[in-house]
């Protein structure tokens, strides 16, 4: 009987591991003065799309935040070490949130670009874009960031 129990638990955990995508995010800002440090946008983003991607069951880890120069390009060239490291470690998905900033004060951003990469192919999955907008409060930006990372997870397969 306990041996069955043990069979029965362990092919549910095999099932549900099944699901599960590995997903890199990484933050960038664009526009804020170099050295200031990442803004509570950055964080609030960030914690917010690991949430959402971690309570859908994916495994998530992050590259630290950086500030680059505005970029045209869909992957920043100064990104590609980090893309290579999200690569050798196992990632299915890189998710890239580029937050841009037009009068280099951290407090409001001009609008946040999100993009998911495959990163076995480097193709674009999905790409969306948040209009400049002023949340009430710290809890109101969250939401939005988890309502986008909400639009991204039907998209990521284990």
């Amino acid at each position: 009987m306990k041996k069955r129990f043990f069979a029965l638990i362990l092919a549910c955990v095999g099932f549900l591991s099944l699901e599960a995508a590995t997903v890199s995010v990484q933050v960038v800002e664009t526009g804020l003065p170099f050295g200031s440090g990442c803004s509570s946008s950055a964080m609030i983003w960030e914690s917010g799309m690991m949430d959402a991607f971690f309570d859908a069951g994916h495994i998530v880890s992050n590259a630290p935040c950086q500030q680059i120069e505005k970029t045209a390009s869909l992957l920043p060239p100064e990104l590609n070490g980090d893309f290579d490291e999200a690569r050798i470690g196992g990632a299915d998905y890189y998710v890239l949130i580029l937050i841009n900033y037009s009068n280099g004060s951290p407090e409001h951003p001009k609008d946040v670009f999100v993009r998911v990469f495959k990163v076995s192919t480097g193709e674009i999955l999905y790409e969306t874009s948040e209009a400049a907008k002023v949340w009430r409060n710290i809890d109101d930006e969250f939401l939005d960031a988890k309502k986008t990372a909400g639009n991204v997870i039907p998209r990521l397969k284990g």
